[in-house]
């Protein structure tokens, strides 16, 4: 049985990634967990601080599930959809507005966040570049460090809120989208074919 801190972070961080930060109040985090909040500050000292334990959390388990998916994935083509599809699994009913929130009013989080994206997954999504052109599934004529950064930056784009509102526009859908529009540029014809057999995407590539 996870330990009350541990429980502590796992629902906050899905009402973080539902409603938003900025709307939860340390009362409905209380009321969910249906402990009082006497007990939450037995952990946190206030609800900055609990932001930040939720995000480390969440991104250490991120890292690591990344991690073995790409070690374990036959290629560098079948690894980037695999790690893709794991996080769309993890941040299906996921609300832009989280990270909006953690930009304007919690910015030693925003630093976190942004330091983890600038730097793990970067450098992450270089590598699976490299790898796939060894691999010959991707195109040599790249250049991995900018294309990397292009998909990072590509993700901002997808959270923007006046390019894609959310009660138009789903996450889930629109990074699908997006991994299709990234491999697409990418892919040899050797990666193409892989990239069409794969079960998610094969109907809609």
């Amino acid at each position: 049985m996870a330990s009350p801190e541990i429980n502590l972070l796992h629902k906050s961080r899905e009402m973080f990634m539902r409603s938003g930060v900025k709307s939860m109040t340390m009362d409905d985090i209380a009321r969910e967990l249906g402990m009082s909040k006497k007990t939450i500050y037995q952990f946190v000292g206030n609800k900055a601080e609990l932001v930040n334990k939720v995000l480390n959390e969440y991104l250490s388990e991120e890292r690591k599930q990344v991690e073995t998916i790409l070690s374990k994935s036959a290629n560098a083509v079948d690894g980037m959809i695999n790690m893709v599809e794991y996080l769309l699994n993890v941040l299906h009913d996921f609300n832009p507005a989280s990270l909006n929130d953690l930009q304007k009013y919690y910015p030693e989080a925003w630093k976190i966040y942004d330091e983890y994206r600038y730097q793990y997954v970067v450098t992450r999504i270089r590598e699976n570049l490299d790898t796939g052109v060894k691999q010959g599934v991707y195109r040599a004529d790249m250049d991995a460090d900018i294309i990397a950064r292009i998909y990072v930056r590509g993700i901002d784009m997808i959270l923007d809120q006046q390019m894609f509102p959310q009660k138009r526009y789903s996450f889930f859908n629109l990074y699908k989208e997006f991994l299709k529009y990234h491999l697409r540029g990418i892919v040899s014809p050797k990666g193409l074919k892989i990239l069409e057999q794969h079960s998610v995407f094969k109907k809609q590539l």
